[in-house]
């Protein structure tokens, strides 16, 4: 597989990583789930190789590195 190509917007990035589709990543940034370097996300993020995203499931946070 490729090298992601970074910069790439937050919803491809969750896509790729957690298996799911962009649309389901998009209802987890609009519910607040998603944090990028400690913020909430928002629909349009960039994030970039260096960046730490965490996604809450059932609660619990899930951390991923880009």
């Amino acid at each position: 597989m490729d090298k992601p190509t970074y910069p790439m917007r937050i919803n491809k990035y969750l896509a790729l990583e957690r298996n799911i589709t962009r649309r389901d990543a998009d209802e987890l940034i609009k519910k607040n789930r998603v944090l990028l370097n400690g913020r909430l996300a928002v629909l349009g993020d960039q994030v970039e190789a260096r960046d730490k995203v965490e996604v809450r499931f059932h609660g619990k946070p899930n951390t991923l590195h880009s």
